[in-house]
């Protein structure tokens, strides 16, 4: 109460009312930043959804290349853009940082390869011509490896083949590379079925290894008995049968080429067809993948069929071989039944006699025995023993060994053996190795024997014309000369003679011309001079 006393009376004043806090109201006009706000955001996760990931690729040259307008291609669709172009550290090489697109996101894979498309011209065509317009472009080939990256090299060359060709690879060996680049084409039956698309140098040092892609349908024809050879160039062989000039096409003979084949009778095409890929025993067996081919260094060679039973034998000849070379054929009356492999020289130190032995390949499956009664074949000699014993035989019957000229125009030659009857007799050593065939000399040998003779006859003939001949008519030519001389009593008879004779032909002609005016003279006479005629 006192204290309500003492507090002084205060005029009347404007009282405070509260009042409850007023909620925020949202403005309309907020709005429109919220929606600008909103699509912003929208763009930018949706550019970055679908950008792929950001690669960069070094080439050796940045000629064409542009950021913004540079395209990075797969099959002819874009699939990235080409956001810069810098210079490496080093300054040896030019980086582009390309940005691919997001269903081009696989493309960042390890094994991936890039290189810049511009108009080329090769040995296997044209390439390149729609750049002249539109400018360069990087074209991409897709990698299957499981690994990513980001960062590649590019490709100096347009690499030959590209992921998703149907075919198969194969691997030649060789041992020179010869004419074959990448690039160059193979060819079945004289059609463009592949091409070179790597080689390399063997470990050994020794080999090529040449890696060959055959295109699918072509692949097919390719089996385990397929041979490889080189059709570069022109094939021109002169020999015994004349003048053979072979060739796969025009492309070939200035670029080189290689060219395959199954020999006639395997690998039919046909046959193929209906060959299950489970038979691996059969025949025709279609090759595997990167299976390896020697490749040879003409078809005749890659043609030849292989021997299973090879014999090795020596002929020792006395006569020049000149012609002759390692691989000449040896011959069986025309057949072809072994190879020469080797040529020496030896001479006796105690007779000074000079041999020339020549080894030679004989495959005796080429020359068959058949019965003469049925016409089957008779089994060929299976021990040593019986080898030897077959080869006695033979030498009893005259099988010698005789050097022929193949071609008198190359002077090529070959050996030829036969059975000669009248051949000398010849004791064969069977303690040697390899069995010795003795030779006998050739027709031309032979001739040049019997021309020597001539010679040698003639040179004797006209020697003894010399010593007796000649001095006997040297003498008969002075006698005739003594008689025919113009003071020889011959030749005063003679003419003594001959005036005779014209006396004796002076009277048998008056006795004729009076015969002819009086005929009645050889019955009365002749008629006194004063008688009237």
């Amino acid at each position: 109460m006192s204290d309500i006393s003492q507090r002084p009376e205060l005029p009347d004043l404007p009282s405070v009312v509260a009042r409850a806090k007023r909620q925020w109201a949202p403005q309309i006009i907020w709005i429109i930043p919220i929606l600008a706000i909103l699509v912003g955001l929208s763009l930018a996760y949706k550019a970055v959804v679908d950008h792929g990931p950001t690669i960069t690729i070094s080439f050796n040259s940045g000629d064409g290349l542009e950021a913004g307008k540079t395209f990075v291609q797969y099959k002819g669709v874009n699939i990235g853009l080409v956001k810069r172009v810098i210079l490496s550290e080093d300054h040896q090489q030019v980086i582009a940082t390309i940005q691919l697109d997001k269903d081009a996101a696989d493309f960042a894979k390890a094994d991936t390869r890039y290189w810049i498309v511009r108009p080329r011209i090769t040995t296997s065509g044209v390439s390149g011509l729609s750049t002249l317009l539109s400018g360069p472009y990087i074209a991409a080939d897709l990698g299957r490896s499981a690994e990513k990256q980001d960062s590649f090299v590019a490709l100096e060359v347009p690499p030959i083949l590209t992921a998703g060709i149907p075919g198969r690879e194969f691997i030649l060996k060789a041992p020179t590379l010869g004419s074959h680049e990448v690039g160059t084409q193979v060819y079945f039956r004289r059609l463009t079925v592949g091409e070179v698309v790597a080689y390399e140098l063997d470990k050994n040092g020794k080999d090529i290894s040449i890696r060959v892609f055959i295109h699918a349908p072509y692949d097919q024809y390719v089996t385990t008995n397929t041979r490889f050879w080189n059709a570069s160039g022109i094939d021109v062989t002169l020999g015994a049968n004349g003048l053979q000039v072979q060739t796969e096409s025009l492309v070939a003979v200035v670029a080189g080429g290689i060219a395959f084949e199954s020999p006639q009778g395997e690998g039919d095409p046909a046959l193929l067809q209906n060959i299950n890929a489970s038979q691996s025993t059969s025949t025709y067996e279609r090759a595997n993948s990167d299976a390896v081919f020697p490749l040879f260094g003409t078809r005749t060679l890659a043609m030849k069929q292989p021997d299973s039973i090879a014999e090795r034998y020596i002929v020792n000849f006395r006569q020049s071989v000149r012609g002759l070379s390692v691989g000449a054929p040896v011959e069986f009356r025309g057949v072809n039944v072994g190879e020469v492999a080797s040529i020496g020289l030896a001479f006796d130190p105690k007779t000074f006699e000079v041999v020339q032995p020549v080894q030679f390949t004989l495959y005796p499956e080429r020359l068959q025995a058949r019965s003469l009664a049925n016409g089957a074949l008779l089994p060929f000699p299976k021990t040593k023993a019986e080898q030897i014993q077959r080869f006695k035989t033979f030498i009893a019957k005259g099988f010698r060994a005789q050097l022929r000229t193949a071609s008198i125009l190359t002077g090529q030659q070959y050996i030829g053996i036969d059975f000669f009857p009248n051949a000398p007799k010849f004791t064969l050593d069977t303690s040697k190795t390899p069995l010795e065939i003795p030779a006998i000399p050739g027709v031309f040998d032979n001739l040049e024997q019997s021309l020597a003779s001539v010679v040698k006859n003639t040179d004797a003939l006209v020697k003894k014309l010399d010593a007796e001949v000649i001095p006997e008519l040297s003498q008969t030519l002075k006698n005739v000369n003594t008689i025919t001389a113009s003071d020889s009593p011959l030749q005063t008879d003679m003419r003594d003679s001959l005036r005779e004779i014209s006396k004796a032909a002076s009277s048998m002609k008056t006795l004729t011309d009076m015969l002819d005016q009086q005929p009645q003279s050889l019955i009365f006479g002749k008629p006194a001079d004063g008688v009237k005629k």
